[in-house]
């Protein structure tokens, strides 16, 4: 399809149709950094919260689970759940979130063209893993039984959408970005979405662990429960 747009845009491929699509007017040093600066902000306060709590007391490793959780959520719920509201019209808007996505998609044009799957990824991502990440935080923080269930569950949603957005653009030799460039190929597109392949791997594998302590722990406990009772 050979682009009608009345501006140029800097997407892949150069032919994709964006007709309304309308430059961003701030730097991407004031996008990130104003983006991050409120992320970190939450993960600050997280980060000084559990190392105040005695009840329950956390680990360093715990810390930085529970700041991967308020992070996530905020990504997931705010910055995701925007694109799957707008994503029909961030190419033309100028909102501080539409402007972050026209600076990511320059390494992903999906987001600018409602591609059906990212949607739909997003969509869930957004719907889904948001309130869960939420939810593991809470969870955590009032040490609930269903802590580490909620946790295995929402690095296995993460993982699996993270693993087919991947996919789909090897699958289709990444045509929606230019993989010879460092900052949009190697820091956004991959640097950036490893870290949900990477983390939830780790989590999983931890969880999992817990639990099966957890089973055993029950597993043995019935064992002697019943043993006494023969005795009896």
């Amino acid at each position: 399809m050979v682009s009608n747009n009345s501006l140029p845009h800097p997407y892949f491929p150069r032919d994709i149709s964006l007709p309304h699509y309308v430059p961003n007017d701030k730097d991407v040093t004031v996008l990130l950094g104003g983006f991050f600066a409120v992320v970190f902000a939450f993960i600050a306060g997280v980060w000084i919260y559990s190392g105040r709590s005695t009840k329950p007391k956390f680990s360093l490793f715990e810390r930085m689970i529970l700041c991967w959780f308020v992070m996530c959520g905020i990504i997931h719920t705010f910055l995701e759940g925007y694109f799957s509201i707008f994503h029909a019209t961030i190419a033309g808007e100028m909102t501080f979130l539409a402007q972050i996505w026209k600076e990511y998609s320059k390494s992903d044009s999906r987001y600018l063209t409602s591609d059906t799957f990212v949607l739909c990824m997003e969509s869930i991502t957004a719907a889904v893993d948001g309130p869960l990440s939420f939810l593991a935080l809470a969870a955590f923080l009032w040490n609930s039984s269903y802590r580490y269930i909620i946790q295995l569950a929402l690095s296995i949603c993460q993982l699996y959408g993270d693993v087919l957005y991947f996919m789909t653009e090897i699958k289709e030799d990444f045509p929606h970005g230019d993989h010879r460039n460092p900052m949009y190929f190697w820091f956004y597109f991959v640097f950036m979405n490893m870290l949900w392949i990477i983390i939830p791997l780790i989590l999983i594998v931890q969880a999992t662990m817990k639990l099966a302590q957890t089973q055993s722990s029950a597993d043995r406990s019935l064992k002697q429960t019943k043993s006494e009772k023969k005795r009896r």
